[in-house]
């Protein structure tokens, strides 16, 4: 996954948020994750979680995580169920969902 802050920002903003950050150091984190070369899916969760669960933004969390997901699932060729993944947006984000590998497996189950 190649995606940097600027990128994520700028999807915060393009959902019609406002691009600023609450808790940067939780997207910061998730971003040097992906240093470790870790699978997509768990890159994913990372995101997810600093997204949904941490607030990075002060607006537009799910709708940016939602983004990020759909856009990484179509440069890689793999369908998504849109409406399954709103649902488990939703759930990770109202449950604070913490667990990665619950992360991981409530978005793989949106995937077909």
């Amino acid at each position: 996954m190649d995606i940097n802050k600027k990128d994520i920002i700028r999807i915060n903003q393009e959902i019609g948020a406002d691009g600023l950050l609450s808790n940067e150091s939780s997207l910061e984190y998730s971003l040097s994750t992906l240093k470790s070369k870790s699978s997509w899916l768990k890159d994913l969760a990372q995101f997810t979680r600093a997204l949904c669960v941490d607030h990075a933004f002060q607006d537009g969390n799910k709708r940016t995580a939602l983004a990020i997901i759909l856009v990484y699932l179509e440069e890689e060729g793999l369908e998504a169920n849109k409406e399954k993944l709103v649902i488990t947006i939703y759930k990770i984000s109202k449950e604070n969902i913490n667990d990665l590998n619950r992360i991981m497996r409530l978005i793989k189950n949106g995937i077909f």
